[in-house]
């Protein structure tokens, strides 16, 4: 009797469990781009949340106790690497005490020939050599080429972890890596004509794309992050500019355009901006529509 009085209960109980939605696969990302890329292959199938908030990049997020709390509640941190994440390994070091998550590099594996270590560099008198990075430079995202080669680590990552939804990821990295080649044939056929052009930018963050593209990035304002160059180079640079016919100066978003304005003045060229997307809203096509208003922009300038 109580055997049959309980089967009510068990029913009740099995169907309850069966609709209980089963636990979603938790991913972190360090930055924008890096977001932008998972969310997409996760669609509805995984819980994707950002370290950074939408206005702090990864040149100056410093990394804090409250911030814990999104590491110890995911189980794949996905980040770009390549030194972009200076913060990682102080990140992942006060993790250790909770169960960190397993940190996944969107570009490892890239091959050599298609990372960058030697930049524009201005030369000072008396100065020889080359100018180059220590490692790679970083800004491989602003390549949507390169794009498509970190959503193909973030697919093998995700369908590792959670090899159920596998096919479902796989879906979904195969309409966005379309989408990215769709990018990737609109810029390069609108800068066709411009291929060739100088132009100077604030930083480090465009000779993916510049190569990418065909332009020529004769130099930048700022050669380390947040080091004001010296009016000697300051100096180097405008003779460079008026030398090279460069008839436009590009800022990011992220700086201050008042050092380019000065320099613009000199130089008698126009300041336009250009987004190095390592900032801005979260949401899955913040990349793409970053993109195609940098080459508004370029269009604009580089007639």
């Amino acid at each position: 009797m109580l055997a049959l009085a309980l089967l009510p209960l068990l029913a009740f109980s099995a169907s309850t469990r069966a609709a209980e939605p089963a636990t979603k696969l938790r991913v972190l990302t360090s930055f924008l781009p890096v977001y932008c890329f998972t969310a997409n292959v996760a669609g509805d199938h995984a819980e994707v949340e950002n370290l950074l908030p939408a206005n702090v990049g990864p040149h100056d997020y410093q990394f804090a106790p409250r911030d814990l709390r999104k590491l110890s509640g995911a189980q794949l941190f996905i980040v770009n690497g390549h030194g972009m994440e200076d913060w990682l390994a102080k990140a992942m070091k006060a993790a250790k005490g909770s169960q960190p998550p397993t940190v996944i590099e969107a570009y490892a594996g890239v091959p050599k020939a298609r990372l960058i270590t030697e930049l524009p560099h201005i030369h000072l008198p008396g100065e020889h050599g080359h100018h180059h990075h220590d490692g790679p430079n970083p800004h491989l995202w602003l390549d949507p080429t390169l794009a498509a080669h970190a959503v193909t680590n973030i697919l093998a990552a995700l369908q590792k972890a959670d090899p159920k939804n596998a096919a479902g990821y796989a879906a979904n990295a195969a309409r966005y890596v379309e989408r990215l080649h769709a990018l990737d044939r609109d810029l390069a056929a609108a800068l066709a004509p411009a291929k060739g052009r100088r132009i100077v930018t604030y930083h480090h963050a465009f000779p993916y794309f510049t190569r990418r593209y065909g332009l020529d990035l004769i130099g930048v304002i700022e050669e380390v992050p947040d080091n004001e160059p010296s009016a000697k180079y300051l100096a180097a640079l405008l003779k460079v500019m008026r030398e090279k016919d460069v008839r436009v100066i590009f800022t990011e978003p992220q700086f201050s355009p008042k050092l380019a304005q000065r320099i613009s003045r000199d130089a008698k060229v126009p300041v336009a901006e250009l987004d190095t997307l390592e900032t801005g809203p979260l949401k899955p096509t913040a990349y793409e529509e970053g993109l195609r208003r940098n080459l508004n922009t370029l269009l604009r300038h580089l007639k």
